[in-house]
Order: structure tokens, then sequence, then C-alpha cells
């Protein structure tokens, strides 16, 4: 349940990309503006958990999780019915709010519910969901542009939203207490919010994510460009490199609920992830700079910096949210909110700075990414673990 939650993004965003030429061609619109429908939904997710994610401190996540399916399931039939593009818009903002303020809350649940190995394992298996997601949306995409129309896509999204909310309601039981104490007016809800972005621990771990994810979805971005584009093949290769890059975040998030579970720290770990994350980065720059831009040379290294990420995220995730009991839906709002804006800026600079043939873009800004995690781990969490550590030893 909380993975196919975690996976009403990546679905409402890939499965219609397919799709775009059709609902600009049926609505007589443009191509940019049937994009949007890719820009406002992720405009949607991104706020709506910093809005409302808060109010399930206060009356428990169950609430917020039918809440969220209830608008993201609703906006998806309106948006299969809708005879205008301005309707599809809203109806796309209004189905990443409902799906912001859902997808938020597996991570609350895994807080409430799990602690230290048995966390990071469920984690594990969070992340690797959202890797599968983005594999299969496009096929499945596809297979309804073909057999319904555009307007099947998001019949069937606003369809798995019905679905999940009685699932929610049938067999959910709340794992947090409503608590009276937790506010939710504008002046505490900025109290509380100042309160997460003061506490350095916090700011660092969600960083590390968001850069690591960032990382990722320039990948993402990227990829087609320069196997289609830049190196001029089909799209059988660009499938199959797509789905072999993915396959290594599939693997990672696998070897590290394996080790998680065998007690493994998340230190050990995320000094892995960043390491091999950094390597793989370097190499793919590299690669690019010397001019060898085929898929011998790429390939293996896009699988191990994919990897990277199956490895660092969940363990990042976990030491973020680890101290945030009381706050655990604040923060799991500000951690995907981050994560998503630092996502999607990466996403559209890669294809800002493509010179149409070169890996460079793709490559260059997977590398600065790895950086900014090296950098936020050096500089933010290594001398906050230290003052901690120092702490610890004055008062024993």
């Amino acid at each position: 349940m909380l993975g196919a939650l975690s996976a009403l993004p990546p679905l409402a965003t890939d499965m219609g990309l397919p799709a775009l030429p059709d609902i600009a061609d049926s609505l007589s619109t443009s191509l940019s503006n049937a994009g949007l429908t890719l820009s406002v939904f992720l405009l949607g997710f991104a706020l709506a958990p910093v809005a409302f994610s808060p109010l399930s401190d206060r009356f428990g996540r169950r609430p917020l999780l039918l809440a969220g399916l209830s608008v993201y399931g609703l906006a998806g039939i309106a948006c299969s019915l809708a005879p205008t593009i301005a309707l599809v818009l809203g109806g796309r903002l209004l189905q990443g709010m409902g799906a912001g303020m859902a997808a938020a809350m597996p991570l609350a649940i895994i807080r409430d519910s799990f602690s230290g190995n048995d966390a990071r394992t469920r984690l594990s298996y969070v992340t690797l969901v959202l890797s599968i997601a983005p594999l299969i949306a496009p096929s499945i995409g596809s297979a309804l542009l073909a057999l319904t129309g555009w307007r099947g896509i998001y019949g069937l999204l606003g369809a798995a939203g019905v679905a999940l909310f009685a699932v929610i309601w049938f067999g959910f039981a709340e794992t947090r207490a409503a608590n009276e104490n937790s506010g939710i007016t504008p002046g505490e809800l900025v109290s509380t919010y100042g309160d997460l972005l003061s506490h350095r621990s916090f700011v660092g771990f969600v960083l590390l994510n968001a850069f690591s994810f960032a990382g990722m979805f320039s990948f993402i971005a990227g990829c087609p460009l320069v196997i289609l584009k830049g190196m001029g093949l089909g799209n059988f290769a660009f499938s199959m490199t797509f789905a072999c890059a993915g396959a290594g975040t599939i693997v990672g998030s696998l070897l590290n609920g394996g080790l998680s579970g065998r007690g493994i720290p998340s230190s050990v770990l995320l000094k892995v992830g960043l390491t091999a994350s950094v390597c793989a980065t370097m190499a793919l720059l590299l690669v690019s700079l010397s001019g060898r831009d085929s898929l011998y040379w790429l390939l293996p290294l896009l699988v191990l910096n994919n990897a990277s990420y199956g490895v660092l995220g969940p363990n990042a995730v976990h030491e973020a949210l680890q101290p945030m009991a009381e706050v655990a839906g604040a923060a799991s709002a500000v951690l995907r909110c981050i994560q998503m804006l630092m996502g999607a800026a990466a996403s559209a600079l890669v294809p800002f700075f493509f010179n149409g043939h070169s890996s460079l873009a793709m490559t260059g800004m997977m590398a600065g990414c790895s950086v900014a995690t090296l950098a936020v781990y050096f500089l933010v969490l290594r001398p906050d673990q230290k003052r901690q550590r120092y702490a610890v030893s004055q008062v024993g």
C-alpha cells in the first residue's frame, strides 16, 4: 500500500507523456500548452504537502490520505472529461495537489511505525517502487493511448485514486493518534517549519536526498535527448538503456534493504552511496568531455550511479525523519517539496543546455549534483555529527 501511494506521482507524470501530441490535437491547442499538464501537476505536488501535511500531525495520517486520494481520483476523472485545455490544466493542478497530500504520508507512516533497521528496510522498498513506476508508466500510457485515447489515461489514473481510497478506508489503521498540541494555525505552521529548517542535521539530510534525486532526474530528462537525438538511435535502444539504468536503482534499493536488515549502519551505507555516486558521475563527465559518447561507455556508469541512489536515498530520508517524531508529517512535506523542486529544476536545465549531439549537459548536471551531495556531507553533516559526538562525550 505504501509503495502504491508513493507511485502515484511518477505514474501520473510519465503515463501522460506519450499522449501530449494527441492532447494538443484533440483540444486544438499547442504542444507547449499540452506540456503544461506535467508542469502544473508538479507545481501542485510540490506545494500541497507543505500546506496540508502538518494537518496529519494534528488529526492523524488517515484523514489526510483519504482527502488527498479523493482529490486525486476526482481530478483525474475530471481531466478525462474536460472539453478544453484550461479545464485539463485545472484538473491536473488539483490532481498534483491530491497526489502531494497522499504521497507524503508513506514517509510519515514509516516513521510512526518503524525505527532503525526496520525503517530503513521499508524505505528501501518504497524507493524500489518509485524506481519501477517510471520504467513501466510510459508503456502503460502508450498502450492506453492506442486503446482508449488520451482520456483513458487520465480516467485510469482517476480510477486508481478511487481504488486506493477504498483500500485506505477499509484496510488502513491509523498510525498516529490525533494530537491537539500540534499547531495548525498559520503562525504555528510558520513556527513549525522554521524549527525544521533551523535543524542542521535535518536540512543536511534533506539536501543530501534532494541533490541525489536531482542527479537521477537529470538522467531521466537527458536520456531521450542523448540516445534519440544525440546518438541518432531508435526507440528500442532508448527503452533498453532506460530500463537497464533504471534497474540499477532497483538493485541498489534491494541491496540497501538487505544490508539494512542485517544491521549495517546507515552511516556506512551513506558513505558507500556517496562514493559510488561521485565516482560514477565523474567518470561519466570524463567520457562526455573526451567525446566518446557511446552506450558502451555510458551505460555501465549510468547503472552504477542509479544504484547509488537506491542506497543513498532511503538512508538520507531515514536520518532526516528519525528525530522528527512529533512533526513527521511536516518534515515529510518539506523533504518531498525540496526533493521535487530540485528534481524539476535539474530536469529543466538539462534540455536547456543540451547542444543537440553531446551527453555533456546530462553528465555535467549529474556530476554537479553528486559534488553538491558531497559538499553537503562534508560541510553540513560531518561537522554536525562531530559536535554531537563531542556533546555526548562531555556528558559521559
